[in-house]
């Protein structure tokens, strides 16, 4: 069963040595149900409703020929910069910056680049091995991979302790996993992203408030993702945009296959939220 977002901690900087802080990210998935309920204003007294759709109709239909493009995908590339709450150890709220460059090919290969705040690491999956590398500290880890992203994204983040900010684009059926749980939709506005117009969309399911913004109907791909957790003491919010799209399917395989540094290595993956013994 996928996590809910609000489930998901917002732990991205921890100890690299071990690579449990190979964290690329609190991950976007996004909750929502049959019967979403948009909180648009009633008529005014004595003024015929409109017969167009809700804001919650919209909202949705807007997502899923996004989600569903997504989902159609064979291969794809983008790039993310991403901005994360964390609570310091005297409680105020930081904020922390990082790049992520990410290729994927359907069913489970997958490379990315984290660079920024916080230790800059390389993640490969090849279809049989998945990898994490921390190039810096010579350290690497490596754990066998499920057939799918539906069965990788899991496993990863039970056994390594990553959370990836991008993990819903992958799942075999996007829409789905977006619109499971969602207890309000609502079309906000036309807004711009990067120089593209995008409609911006309003969600939110139980502890947790999000917002995306998506392309037009030309090139339905999500643009920006905000997430705020209600549920969590101090309401970390985290915030997502992305860039340089390429849906394809011409990837080399050479690009998902993990090359050792001749003088990495070799440790365990260890859960994120493990004490240290």
């Amino acid at each position: 069963m996928k996590m809910k977002l609000g489930e998901r901690c917002l732990a991205l900087l921890t100890n690299s040595r071990q690579l449990h802080g190979l964290v690329l990210g609190a991950a976007m998935a996004l909750g929502s149900p049959a019967g979403a309920r948009a909180q648009a204003q009633p008529a005014a007294s004595g003024t015929p409703a409109t017969t167009g759709p809700t804001p919650a109709e919209r909202a949705l239909g807007l997502l899923k020929p996004v989600a569903d493009k997504l989902s159609s995908a064979k291969a794809f590339r983008f790039k993310i910069e991403s901005m994360v709450e964390v609570p310091s150890p005297v409680g105020q709220m930081i904020d922390y910056f990082f790049n992520t460059e990410v290729e994927a090919e359907r069913p489970n290969k997958i490379f990315a680049r984290k660079r920024g705040d916080g230790p800059a690491f390389d993640v490969y999956c090849d279809g049989k091995k998945f990898s994490g590398v921390d190039e810096k500290l010579g350290l690497y880890a490596e754990m066998d991979a499920p057939a799918t992203f539906d069965q990788l994204i899991p496993s990863v983040m039970e056994k390594t302790g990553m959370y990836f900010p991008f993990a819903d684009v992958l799942y075999s059926d996007v829409y789905g996993t977006l619109t499971k749980g969602l207890t309000h939709a609502y079309w906000v506005d036309k807004s711009t992203v990067g120089g593209v117009e995008c409609d911006h969309l309003a969600f939110a399911a139980p502890g947790l408030e999000w917002q995306i913004w998506v392309g037009p109907e030309k090139d339905p791909l999500p643009r920006r993702l905000a997430v705020t957790y209600v549920g969590m003491e101090r309401q970390p919010r985290f915030l997502v945009t992305f860039s340089d799209w390429s849906i394809k399917s011409d990837i080399s395989a050479r690009r998902f296959e993990f090359k050792k540094p001749s003088d990495a290595r070799l440790i365990e993956f260890r859960p994120l939220m493990r004490k240290e013994q």
